[in-house]
């Protein structure tokens, strides 16, 4: 398995990332899906079985029958600058409908607020993009009276509508940005967990679950956090040092 992959496991397998209701989906760097969260596939219509492995554009095309459709142009673009600069592109509001399950020919009008992060291996590379998204369509449709010309005969309740949502809105934006820091610590941990456990199996021919006890050995004996036990082997090895356990 390579660290990249690995890396991409970790984020998929930690608990929050199935537990938030903030919508997320795991891109590797050509971006296939490794892994969407239950919270992104009701939004998006769709199923986790359905999305692994396939291409995003192929699993998320434009919309046919708008001729207007710039959803895939304005993703991808972002996604690359993501993997090109390594730094998080929030591409601020983005009508993108989504096909509808129940005929893959219609497509169901959506409107979103995407940001894309770099996912990063123990070495610093970007190893992936964390696609987080927000559903906006009812704030948008609350702004308008619904085709997007202007406003509705009741403007009076689509402003409190659209106030109310837009309270929502920040609310999901900061929750989704603390599990961002999260996740992405989750990762930078396991990723050098993972890497102490395969200098420990390459040098002692020991299994995956004795190296993993030998780190909590030396952890509690040092009083430890396991991380840095982690690191700190993984600097002897690079300084050319031989770890003791």
């Amino acid at each position: 398995m390579t660290m990249s992959r690995a890396v991409l496991d970790a984020i998929a397998a930690d608990p929050a990332f199935g537990a938030t209701a903030a919508p997320y989906l795991v891109l590797d760097p050509d971006l296939r899906i490794h892994a969407a969260n239950p919270a992104y596939t009701d939004a998006t219509l769709t199923t986790a079985a359905e999305l692994a492995g396939t291409y995003l554009f192929d699993a998320f095309p434009d919309n046919p029958a708008d001729a207007e459709a710039d959803g895939v142009v304005n993703l991808s673009g972002s996604l690359e600058r993501v993997l090109r600069r390594g730094r998080r592109d929030y591409m601020g509001l983005q009508r993108y409908d989504v096909p509808d399950p129940r005929d893959r020919s219609r497509f169901v009008p959506k409107v979103w607020a995407p940001l894309n992060v770099p996912l990063r291996d123990a070495d610093g590379r970007v190893a992936g993009i964390l696609h987080h998204v927000e559903d906006v369509t009812d704030l948008d449709a609350a702004l308008t009276d619904g085709d997007g010309t202007g406003w509705s005969p009741d403007q009076p309740r689509r402003l409190y509508e659209a106030v109310q949502l837009a309270s929502r809105l920040r609310h999901a934006h900061g929750e989704a940005q603390r599990e961002n820091r999260h996740l992405r610590e989750a990762l930078r941990t396991r990723g050098v967990i993972e890497q102490a456990k395969g200098v420990l199996i390459g040098q002692r021919g020991c299994g995956p679950d004795e190296a993993f006890a030998i780190l909590v050995r030396l952890s509690q004996e040092t009083n430890t956090k396991l991380y840095d036990v982690a690191r700190a082997l993984l600097d002897s090895v690079i300084n050319g040092h031989q770890p003791t356990a």
